[in-house]
């Protein structure tokens, strides 16, 4: 037994080891020292590198031996102890864009415990197919493990064809590994959610969707020779200046790109800025993309990576959650209430159970939420019956599916014109580019496509006949109503909703809200080189699917029918959509650009077009609506507050609850949601006492941030016995026994090797402290948290503020923080190529000071941390991204730092049980 127990201790701290050396010597870029000679642009004489305005300054190398280098290991683990028989406040299950937002929001508030659960990998091990812009698109992520290598049953409308449904799978989700497109859709759809949720606690419409899209994003401008040379327009008052997420454009645009916008306005329609709330235009749209360097900026890299570690966040990859778990008594109103969930790592694989004190929320996305719930019990109770599932909540989960349906064709080039073929096709040239992105973060890797345009029916067609077409759409509504009830077997409330979301799609034909979205893609079919493509995608499908599990194995994908082409609206739509993207080919200048069409070729009108649109569409990845937010009677599945309808602690949290489709691609829209969800879930836990005085925080008492506590609801700790009994249970084979005999041979050994790794780490800890020492930094405590942790403010709790917890007000002067080395202070951000560990951070006293308020509630969640006055906290939006932060060097002025003001008299905010 004592050997066995050295063994276990020698084990866990080798792996600890194992885990600290792969952070410090982890796949990072290294970056040599730079001069301004060295940021050349990539240049040739048919392509134009267009240079950002971010200065270039010295960028000091990654250093392995960085005192403070153990600081980057978030609280990302795949060590299921962390989670396994445990309690959090917040369970949030997936770590998508949706699920790492709030998790870093909700553990701003230092005595809430937060477990997010994925069932993807970290994405560590593929960094370059993650970060860097253009990589991405050419050596994607689809079709492996960070893919769920979803596909759709057959679709009867489109030539019978199974269709390939690529989700991500890791952490940041779809967002990791998608185009990067950042849009936002008009006024018009955003209030429609307000519409068809007439009595709704909350509000769900463009003003606060604009002001929540705003708050998730760093907006950087393209330098003005860009803009100038492409046309493009841009309105810096819609944009956010202070979010996690990082917008911006590429630095190398090809030549080819600049015939886009001129071409649009020829054909009628405006280069705008489309996120004013009218996207009836054209632009060049910015990216998920940190223009400082060059680099993805998802969920991670925004939300995650940016933060000093917090103790109350636990972020665990590889597990899948696989059943929400269910309180054995409801509340006083009916509601079920969860107490935690089931997980595991894969089929056959030992199951774990984690009680939630508070909520459960679902991220896992369109599929992955959906999924969930069935699998739970809640769901359409004929479907789960078919599944085996025994019913708790019989609700509409899964019905109302709506895509973007898309597709493109293809135009021959001039000769010689570049093209992203070019790249796809030359690896000599790939190697060369990617030498470049790593030196200097410029060149042709860094090009995404951004070239897109939303006309409205009047655009396609003319006003007049746009006029037509809605007349006959509208005098055949309600048949199409219910034939769409009488093809899918929709339930009455499903039924019900669909007449109202059609009456509001017809009223869209004649308005500017846009029908379909055009992109210019610079890669040829196939990757064919002297190429481009012209990709259409439907905006408003008027065909709706469903999505149930087939079995109640978790790890069975489910049944995806988006029924594309079920409406005869929806091929019309799209057949315009063709004959205008010919009519765009033909106009100058993209006429001197797309020379010849090549696919499907300009024969193929009338029936021998519909072909070729249904032997080639598929999805644009735009699935929303199975978790629709709609009056429990009209097909709802989640109220306005995200709460499963029938639960009491149950939310969803991702776009599965977008009722109505928009124009525009989802992640600026769920990011969005993400934020206004945070906030309405602080404002249901946390309650403000002001305080009668300027000296109210005296009488409050130390104590330490929330850590997770020990499960004792009886269902999860039933469930977590079981499972340890069947993993432990007699009949161990010959290996186990083997090592057990190995084990009390080698104690000895073990105590040896323990003892000198012990000394060791004692020898390596005075080493980090005096070189620490040496570079200025007084210690860094378990207090950290986000920007906003703990601030006291002068004003009453606004969730709905644009701020996620009560802050002071701020400056943006550079004229107080410093840091020691001179330079005004990028707070907050942990940079992996500085020599100190921190770039830009002002550390003048520890993290740790602070103020705390004690919590009695269960489960671990202790404390509250107070602000410490003149304490500097940490901030997003700073030019953090993942792995290429720029480091000491010249400051670049362009770029905002926030400077605290002094605390003013403080409120304290002491957590509520749920209502």
């Amino acid at each position: 037994m004592i050997s066995s127990t050295l063994i276990s201790v020698f084990s866990l701290l080798v792996s600890t080891t194992f885990v600290h050396a792969q952070t410090r010597h982890s796949n990072i870029p290294r970056r040599p020292h730079e001069t301004q000679s060295e940021h050349e642009h990539y240049s040739n004489p048919n392509a134009r590198a267009h240079t950002s305005h971010r200065h270039h300054r010295p960028r000091a190398p990654y250093n392995p031996t960085n005192p403070h280098r153990g600081l980057l290991s978030r609280s990302i683990t795949q060590d299921v102890a962390t989670a396994s028989g445990a309690s959090y406040d917040f369970i949030i299950s997936g770590g998508g864009l949706a699920g790492l937002a709030v998790a870093a929001r909700l553990s701003e508030w230092s005595n809430v415990t937060v477990l997010v659960v994925e069932a993807g990998p970290s994405g560590d091990e593929h960094q370059d197919q993650i970060n860097i812009p253009g990589y991405s698109y050419l050596h994607s992520l689809g079709g492996t493990i960070y893919d769920w290598n979803y596909t759709t049953v057959p679709q009867a409308d489109s030539l019978d064809r199974v269709v390939n449904w690529p989700r991500g799978r890791g952490l940041g989700g779809s967002g990791a590994v998608n185009g990067l497109y950042w849009c936002w859709a008009a006024k018009e759809e955003y209030d429609a959610w307000a519409e068809l949720n007439p009595d709704g606690d909350q509000t769900w419409d463009w003003d606060e969707m604009f002001k929540y899209m705003k708050k998730a994003e760093t907006f950087t401008d393209a330098p003005a020779t860009t803009k100038q040379t492409m046309g493009m327009v841009t309105e810096m008052s819609n944009h956010g200046t202070s979010g996690p997420i990082h917008i911006g454009f590429s630095q190398f645009m090809y030549d080819a790109v600049s015939a886009w916008l001129p071409s649009w306005e020829a054909m009628g329609l405006k280069s705008m800025d489309l996120f004013g709330g009218d996207t009836r235009g054209a632009a060049i749209t910015p990216s998920t993309l940190n223009a400082r360097n060059q680099t993805r900026s998802d969920a991670r890299a925004g939300y995650i990576d940016p933060l000093p570690p917090r103790d109350n966040l636990v972020i665990l990859t590889g597990y899948q959650v696989t059943e929400v778990l269910f309180s054995q008594t409801d509340d006083a109103n009916g509601n079920k209430v969860a107490s935690g969930v089931k997980f595991s790592a894969g089929p056959g694989q030992q199951e774990h159970f984690v009680q939630a004190n508070k909520e459960v929320i679902l991220s896992g996305g369109t599929v992955g939420s959906p999924a969930l719930l069935q699998l739970s019990g809640i769901g359409p109770q004929d479907k789960l019956a078919d599944a085996g599932v025994q019913t708790k909540i019989d609700l509409p989960v899964g019905y109302n599916l709506q895509d973007h349906l898309s597709w493109s064709m293809y135009f021959s080039t001039p000769p010689n014109t570049p093209t992203w073929g070019d790249l796809q096709n030359d690896q000599a040239l790939q190697a060369e580019q990617l030498a470049q992105w790593r030196d200097s973060a410029t060149g042709q890797w860094t090009f995404i496509n951004e070239a897109i345009a939303f006309p409205a029916l009047g655009d396609l067609m003319t006003a007049s006949g746009a006029r037509d077409y809605a007349a006959n759409v509208q005098a055949a509504l309600s048949k199409t109503a219910a034939d769409v009830t009488s093809w899918q077997v929709l339930p009455q409330g499903v039924s019900a909703s669909l007449s109202k979301q059609y009456a509001i799609q017809q009223r869209w034909l004649t308005t500017g809200v846009g029908q379909i979205e055009y992109l210019l893609t610079m890669l040829g079919r196939n990757g064919a080189k002297d190429q481009v493509g012209i990709q259409m995608a439907l905006q408003h499908p008027w065909s709706r699917g469903s999505l149930f599990i087939n079995s109640s194995d978790p790890f069975a994908p489910p049944a995806i029918n988006p029924d594309y082409l079920g409406v005869g609206y929806d091929i019309d739509l799209m057949g315009y959509a063709a004959e205008y993207a010919r009519k765009l080919a033909k106009i100058a200048p993209m006429s001197r650009l797309a020379i010849t069409e090549t696919y499907p070729g300009a024969s193929a009108t009338g029936d021998a077009l519909a072909k070729a649109t249904r032997e080639s569409c598929t999805t644009e990845y735009h699935p929303l609506g199975t978790c629709s937010m709609l009056p429990k009677d009209e097909g709802g599945v989640v109220d306005t507050n995200l709460i499963v309808y029938g639960t009491s602690n149950v939310r969803v949290v991702d776009s599965s609850i977008m009722p109505l489709q928009i124009s525009a691609h989802l992640m600026a829209s769920t990011y969005g949601i993400a934020e206004k969800a945070a906030d309405i879930i602080k404002q249901k836990h946390f309650a403000v006492i002001k305080p009668s005085s300027s000296d109210a925080t005296t009488s409050v008492t130390p104590s330490s941030i929330a850590k997770p506590g020990v499960a004792t609801d009886k269902t999860i700790v039933d469930g977590q016995n079981n499972a340890k009994s069947g993993a432990n249970a007699d009949g161990m084979s010959m290996i186990a026994k083997v090592g057990i005999g190995v084990g009390a041979g080698i104690g000895a050994i073990a105590l040896v090797v323990l003892a000198s790794v012990l000394l060791c780490m004692r020898s390596k800890r005075r080493e980090r402290e005096a070189a620490a020492a040496a570079y200025g930094f007084k210690g860094y405590g378990n207090g950290a948290g986000g920007r906003y942790e703990g601030l006291g403010s002068t004003k009453e709790y606004d969730p709905y503020s644009g701020d996620s917890t009560p802050m002071n007000e701020f400056s943006r002067s550079h004229s107080n923080l410093t840091t020691e080395h001179g330079r005004p202070s990028n707070v907050g951000l942990i940079d992996p190529y500085s020599d100190g560990g921190y770039a830009d951070y002002t550390l003048g006293q520890s993290q740790a000071q602070g103020v705390h308020h004690q919590n009695s509630g269960s489960g671990g969640s202790g404390s509250l941390l107070m602000p410490v006055p003149g304490h500097a906290y940490p901030s997003y939006g700073q030019g953090v991204d993942r792995f290429h932060t720029p480091s000491p060097g010249p400051w670049d002025s362009t770029i905002n730092t926030p400077t605290w003001a002094q605390s003013p008299p403080r409120q304290v905010y002491q957590p509520v049980q749920p209502r």
